[in-house]
C-alpha cells in the first residue's frame, strides 16, 4: 500500500480506479493499493473466527464503556508506536483470549485509593457481570505511559485487582496496566497517588 499526498491531482480521492487501483483513507493517511477481488471461502474455521472477532467487539462495546477505560485503551495505542486505535489494541487482547475463555475479565475502569495504591475494576466479556476471572493478573507500574514494568502480580477480589505496593507519595503521577496470559487487560491508566 502506498502513502500517497495527492492522489489523481486532488487531496480527497477515494474509490476504485478502473479495476486497477484503490484510492482510500486509512487512520487519516491517503494510500494507494492495487485492486483486489475479495475472497469469502467460508470455511469452518473462519465462521468461528467472525463470530469470535463479533463476540469481541460486542463486548467492547458494551461492556468496556468507561470513559477512563477507552482513554487508557488510547493511551496504549499511542504507547505502541504503531498506527492504531485503543479499539485495535483492545480487540488485539480480547482475541487472543476470548476464543479459550469467553468469560475472561478486562478492565473497565482504574482509580487510586487511598495509601498509595491503585486498584482495576474487572467486568467478564461474555456477560459484562463482574469479573471473577482465576489467576493471578500482572500489574504493571511507570512514571510514562512508555516504561512500564511488572511490579506485582495479584488475584481479583470482588470484581477489583487491587495493588499492594506503595507507589509513592500523595500527588505522584504513575501510569498502570492489567495483563494476563501474555495479553493486556486493560489499557494504560493515568493515576495521580492519594494517601
Amino acid at each position: 500500500m502506498a502513502i500517497v499526498k495527492a492522489p489523481f491531482l486532488s487531496l480527497g480521492a477515494s474509490g476504485k480506479f478502473a479495476n486497477t487501483l484503490v484510492a482510500s483513507t486509512w487512520k487519516g493517511l491517503k494510500t494507494m493499493r492495487s485492486y483486489v477481488v475479495p475472497s469469502n471461502p467460508n470455511t469452518a474455521d473462519q465462521q468461528t473466527q467472525r463470530t469470535l472477532f463479533s463476540a469481541c467487539v460486542s463486548a467492547f462495546r458494551n461492556y468496556l464503556t468507561a470513559a477512563l477505560g477507552r482513554t487508557a485503551w488510547d493511551r496504549s495505542a499511542l504507547a505502541s508506536g504503531k498506527a492504531q486505535s485503543g479499539f485495535n489494541v483492545a480487540m488485539a487482547g480480547m482475541l487472543g483470549i476470548l476464543g479459550s475463555d469467553a468469560d475472561a475479565s478486562f478492565c473497565n475502569t482504574g482509580a487510586a485509593i487511598a495509601g498509595n495504591f491503585i486498584e482495576f475494576t474487572m467486568l467478564n466479556m461474555d456477560d459484562g457481570a463482574a469479573g471473577d476471572e482465576a489467576g493471578n493478573f500482572e500489574i504493571w507500574v511507570g512514571n510514562t505511559p512508555t516504561s512500564l514494568l511488572l511490579s506485582e502480580l495479584v488475584a481479583i477480589a470482588g470484581s477489583k485487582v487491587t495493588g499492594t505496593v506503595d507507589l509513592g507519595v500523595a500527588g505522584d503521577i504513575v501510569y498502570a496496566k492489567t495483563r494476563k496470559d501474555s495479553y493486556d487487560r486493560g489499557g494504560i491508566f493515568k493515576f495521580t497517588l492519594i494517601d
